[in-house]
């Protein structure tokens, strides 16, 4: 019987196990679909990038939101083991959310790549001006 009474919260463990089952395939299937959109074969570009994006920030969010709401609702109903590790999955996620998220603001552009420097182009020889100028390298 002492084992039934540890287990009578079964609708707490049963939501815990949904959020965690939609975190692990949700996750699965948005990046899937932002690498889909994302890769190239050969050298065309992708036809899909900002929707790629856009899958690739959902997995981001449903990478931390869902561990999150399930550490929620273990510490609502005082399953405190399973809410820490659904803390740690949340940390976890928090970290390769982030990351995934970085090439999702990208690939949308909310997060723009930096702008190629472009080098000066150096003076070798004599360039006439109008004018009759005419600036030669060394003087």
């Amino acid at each position: 019987m002492a084992e039934t009474a540890e287990w009578d919260q079964g609708p707490v463990v049963r939501r815990m196990s949904a959020l965690l089952g939609v975190w692990v395939v949700g996750s699965i299937v948005l990046f899937l679909l932002g690498m889909r959109d994302l890769l190239t074969l050969g050298d065309t570009a992708p036809v899909h990038a900002v929707r790629g994006g856009w899958f690739l920030l959902g997995c981001a969010f449903l990478l931390v939101a869902a561990p999150l709401a399930a550490t929620v609702v273990g510490v609502r109903g005082r399953q405190n083991v399973f809410a820490g590790v659904c803390a740690v999955l949340a940390l976890g996620g928090l970290v390769l959310g982030g990351l995934v998220a970085v090439v999702g603001l990208q690939e949308t552009g909310a997060l723009s790549k930096p702008a190629a420097v472009v080098p000066t182009p150096r003076i070798s020889q004599c360039i006439e001006r109008s004018g009759g100028d005419t600036r030669c390298p060394g003087g």
